[in-house]
C-alpha cells in the first residue's frame, strides 16, 4: 500500500465510522428529534479525531494480530 493510499484509507474509514457511529448512538440516546442534528455534529467533532488516531495506531496492530491468528499452524514432532 502506498503512503498516499494509507493516509486516504485512514482518513476515509475514520470519517465513515465517526459519521455513522456518532449519528446512530446520539440518535439512539436522545431520539431523532429536531435537536438531534446539532448533537450529531458535536459528537462527530469529538469522534472523528479519536477514530483517526485509533485507525493510525491501533488498527495496524489489530491487522497484524489477525494475520498471526490466521497463519497455518505447524505441528512440530
Amino acid at each position: 500500500m502506498s503512503r498516499k493510499q494509507f493516509w486516504l484509507t485512514a482518513l476515509l474509514s475514520s470519517l465513515t465510522m465517526a459519521v455513522m457511529m456518532s449519528g446512530i448512538i446520539s440518535g439512539y440516546k436522545m431520539g431523532f428529534s429536531a435537536d438531534w442534528p446539532e448533537t450529531w455534529v458535536k459528537s462527530f467533532l469529538i469522534a472523528w479525531p479519536c477514530a483517526l488516531l485509533l485507525n493510525l495506531t491501533v488498527l495496524p496492530k489489530i491487522r497484524a494480530f489477525a494475520a498471526w491468528c490466521c497463519q497455518p499452524k505447524t505441528i512440530k514432532g
